[in-house]
């Protein structure tokens, strides 16, 4: 894809600079600047459903105080444009360092602003766990896969209702940034989704380590019978989900995002660990 045309013919930006960034597990992702600008030009798969309502979610929270890297509208007001098979967004570059792991406060706490901002009802679970469907035929790539999977989704449906909001759905520490003023940004939002907040307190956890939960109960007090009862079921629900992508990456010899076949091995290995297999 010629990133300086799709710029100049979709966006009426003429960048002066073009830097390959590295992508995530599912995009292709370069950074653009000249003179005053700089925007971060991201690809994905027509395939990828979470893409656009990801950077309109971001547009959302931008407005309402949460730095995100906000979308750009292209010429024709749209947030996605389709070039060469592929959907395009571009979004303000975020400027900052990342946090680390052991950053679980700052992590916890703009975690809990996003739920509140994007608060939804409550949807059906049930209807929810079957986006692991999309793994279904790679669960059987190992023999501890499928009961795991089976048995996490189980779990999570007896719990019954809980809270929903718009998701991050992908909360790591190198998602946030700090910004100059102290503030703290939260980017990559290619995987956000409408679902149970558990999944991404969970998610956030997983990647992060405990210490986020009570950062995350000091924005949201309310919802700490909820975290007792249910964070741990969504611990697994999480590392079925890991279980279910990285078997459905090793099936499919998927490589991006990773610079070795070991590196999906490892996420798969990792998800076992945890169900204590």
């Amino acid at each position: 894809m010629d990133v300086a045309e799709v710029l100049r013919e979709y966006w009426d930006l003429k960048p002066v600079r073009l830097e390959v960034l590295a992508g995530g597990m599912n995009s292709a992702v370069w950074l653009a600047s000249a003179g005053e600008w700089r925007v971060v030009v991201k690809a994905v798969g027509l395939g990828d459903t979470a893409f656009e309502p990801g950077l309109a979610l971001a547009a959302r929270l931008d407005d309402a105080g949460i730095r995100t890297g906000r979308p750009r509208s292209s010429k024709q007001g749209r947030l996605v444009e389709r070039v060469d098979g592929r959907q395009v967004g571009v979004l303000e570059y975020v400027d900052g360092v990342e946090l680390e792991p052991a950053d679980q406060v700052a992590i916890g706490d703009l975690l809990g602003r996003v739920h509140t901002a994007a608060a939804l009802e409550a949807g059906e679970l049930t209807e929810w766990l079957r986006f692991l469907l999309a793994f279904e035929d790679c669960l059987d790539l190992e023999p501890w896969i499928r009961p795991a999977v089976e048995g996490a989704v189980a779990d999570a449906v007896a719990l019954g209702s809980v809270s929903w909001a718009w998701l991050h759905a992908d909360p790591a520490a190198e998602a946030f940034r700090r910004q100059a003023d102290g503030e703290v940004a939260l980017i990559d939002w290619g995987s956000a989704m409408q679902g149970p907040i558990l999944y991404d307190v969970a998610s956030a956890v997983m990647y992060n380590g405990a210490p986020v939960v009570p950062a995350y109960l000091r924005r949201r007090p309310d919802l700490a019978d909820e975290l007792e009862r249910g964070l741990s079921t969504f611990l697994r629900v999480r590392y079925a989900v890991q279980a279910g992508y990285f078997a459905w990456r090793i099936t499919n010899n998927i490589l991006t995002g990773v610079s070795d076949p070991a590196e999906n091995l490892k996420g798969l290995t990792d998800a076992r660990r945890s169900f204590g297999l």
